[in-house]
């Protein structure tokens, strides 16, 4: 290397370090709007160019009854398909195609559709016990999906992917499939509240209250580990003497407990104007590019750095084996398990924000092919530490 592109690496380097601890310092010593958040993570961004990449994974051979992540040649093109969990009964269908449908049948299919958090084309399918076949289209080209559902009642607790978190569900089985653990999937993440989740939360609500928040707005949902997660939240408020209320005009902190679904309505209400915020707090499980997309200040409490060896390794193997979609919490975290990696660190806060390019379209969440990554043309920036709760 010579001595002048050293000595830029090193100023480079030293402009993104001097632009977080600047951030930081603003953090922890006064209030900050979500502008200015945003604001202060580009500008780390375009210091340090710290873009997270993707590289390469390999297959693991299915089981029946367990989740599967096949492939079909559609047309010109290789198009992954996901079926989760691969049971008797409802499955959910995931497309890498924008006009996709799904069904046992040529002449039964039902037409796909979008959902929040995710980039595929979902599509609801009834399947029968044992061997079958899910035909899919997509681009007018039909082809089957060989699949086997195992046997009617056999096996022990299973996912229920009905409903508004089927698709982080899926998300967490895409994870451990291609960690190399195609089981029979028992449970969803939204099923329950884990304690490295919950500690978040209450560092998070002690963050707020250290840097003077008396009250931040809660946006809930109905599910076990929303109901669970916001209780949390209420009990570390109360404990802090932080008052809680709903989302609205008001100027606070709002703490985004809910699942894919709600938090995908929240973030395009701060964008939107609707919702005023004071920084938009996201639980951990909302790490997923669809949610931090959108210009609503979004901060998330993280056990683990976006661009640690481990975390890399599972952008590599999710890019090759579902390349197009957004890597998610869920999914590194049930890849992470499948790999027996260890465990999560003590928990730092981080700053995101998206670069946006005239001409490029915006954060659209349409499918496209491509280097997978947690924020495709965007940063992701620590800012600060949380203590233990």
């Amino acid at each position: 290397m010579s001595a002048v592109l050293a000595a830029a690496v090193v100023l480079t380097a030293a402009l993104a370090l001097g632009l977080a601890l600047l951030l930081r310092t603003r953090l922890l010593r006064r209030r900050t709007t979500a502008s200015a958040y945003f604001a202060a993570a580009v500008a780390c961004a375009v210091a340090a160019g710290l873009w997270f990449p993707a590289g390469s994974g390999g297959p693991a051979e299915p089981v029946a009854g367990g989740p599967l992540l096949g492939s079909l040649a559609l047309g010109a093109r290789q198009v992954p398909v996901l079926v989760v969990p691969n049971r008797p009964g409802y499955n959910l269908v995931a497309v890498a195609a924008d006009d996709a449908s799904a069904g046992t049948g040529r002449d039964r299919l039902t037409r796909g559709e979008r959902r929040p958090g995710s980039t595929l084309t979902w599509v609801p399918v009834e399947l029968p016990a044992g061997p079958a076949r899910v035909w899919v289209s997509a681009g007018g080209v039909l082809a089957p999906l060989a699949v086997d559902t195992g046997r009617a009642g056999g096996g022990g607790p299973r996912a229920d992917v009905r409903g508004a978190d089927g698709p982080e569900c899926a998300s967490a089985a895409a994870g451990a499939v291609v960690g190399g653990s195609p089981a029979p999937l028992a449970g969803c993440p939204a099923d329950r509240l884990t304690e490295a989740d919950a500690a978040a939360l209450r560092e998070t609500v002690g963050f707020l209250a250290g840097r003077g928040a008396r009250s931040l707005a809660l946006a809930e949902d109905d599910s076990p580990r929303g109901r669970a997660a916001a209780a949390e939240v209420r009990a570390a408020a109360a404990r802090a003497g932080v008052s809680v209320g709903r989302p609205d005009s008001t100027r606070q902190p709002l703490v985004v407990t809910a699942g894919w679904a709600g938090a995908d309505t929240a973030v395009h209400d701060v964008e939107a104007g609707r919702t005023t915020s004071e920084g938009t707090y996201l639980a951990p499980w909302l790490f997923t590019a669809p949610l931090l997309s959108p210009g609503a200040g979004q901060l998330i409490p993280l056990r683990y750095a976006p661009n640690s060896p481990a975390a890399v390794e599972y952008l590599t193997a999710l890019g090759v084996r579902l390349p197009g979609e957004p890597p998610t919490a869920s999914g590194y975290e049930a890849w992470r398990l499948a790999r027996g990696t260890s465990g999560p660190a003590p928990a730092r806060l981080y700053a995101t924000a998206v670069l946006y390019v005239p001409g490029s379209g915006g954060s659209g969440g349409h499918h496209h092919e491509g280097a997978t990554s947690w924020l495709p043309s965007g940063m992701i920036v620590p800012v600060a530490s949380l203590g233990t709760a």
